[in-house]
């Protein structure tokens, strides 16, 4: 299994549920960018997903548990009431010695 779905599905295992969470059964719009997506169809459904957290009774619970996984666990998308990119903001970087 690759990394990235493997820390993914250790994501979603460890998700919280949260009691009237505004994206409950819109995991869609809260998914990062897709490899063939278009980038304003991105931008568009990400742009709703924030919406609904800044309005979102969660929101602060919802930062804590995001901010209480390790770098490496943490998934990406939409959390919290911003955009994180798994791939780029919290894998380490691999160093390479000459």
């Amino acid at each position: 299994m690759s990394d990235t779905w493997e820390g993914l599905l250790d994501a979603l295992a460890a998700a919280p549920v949260f009691p009237g969470a505004k994206c409950r059964g819109k995991p869609h719009l809260f998914d990062e960018a897709g490899p063939d997506e278009p980038p304003e169809v991105v931008q568009a459904r990400q742009g709703q997903a924030l919406g609904l957290c800044h309005r979102c009774p969660s929101l602060t619970r919802c930062e804590t548990w995001f901010n209480s996984l390790p770098p490496r666990k943490r998934p990406g998308g939409v959390i919290a009431g911003q955009v994180h990119h798994w791939h780029t903001t919290t894998r380490p970087k691999e160093t390479t010695t000459a």
